[in-house]
């Protein structure tokens, strides 16, 4: 069910993506309302499963993880089928390979959309043709390198 929020939940929720670790009177001076109030509507927005209370945003190239990609993968339905397998299936299989930062299913030529962060060109090809690649049922795969992030 769609959560319905105002306006005055659409501006702390930006001002939450800019710096979660505002403090309550920063946030309340800048909108104009009691610090209790703001602190009211953020607990209400983490009950009501808009905002999660913890988040950390990884500096990837800190963590030596300087390569990202997108792949393109294609699975073979008649075959999964054979297995008594899913696309679901195949896309958990994916999500326990070290590397892999998300997998979702998706329309279009592909099957699945799996990103991955890896430390260079050498763990890339690891996991994409020792690992990703040898899963039954991925007929094939296309990759896209990230040269710039926005």
């Amino acid at each position: 069910m769609e959560k319905k929020i105002d306006e005055i939940d659409r501006e702390l929720l930006k001002l939450l993506e800019v710096n979660a670790k505002a403090r309550i009177h920063s946030i309340a001076r800048k909108i104009s309302l009691p610090a209790s109030t703001v602190h009211h509507r953020i607990k209400k927005l983490e009950e009501d499963g808009l905002i999660s209370s913890w988040t950390i945003k990884k500096n990837f190239s800190l963590l030596g993880l300087n390569m990202k990609a997108h792949i393109l993968t294609f699975v073979d339905l008649s075959l999964l089928t054979q297995m008594k397998r899913t696309q679901k299936d195949v896309a958990n299989d994916i999500k326990k390979i070290d590397g892999v930062e998300a997998v979702d299913i998706v329309t279009g030529d592909a099957d699945l959309l799996v990103t991955v962060r890896c430390r260079d060109m050498n763990s890339f090809q690891d996991l994409l043709l020792q690992r990703l690649q040898s899963i039954k049922g991925i007929t094939k795969t296309k990759t896209m390198i990230v040269v710039a992030e926005s």
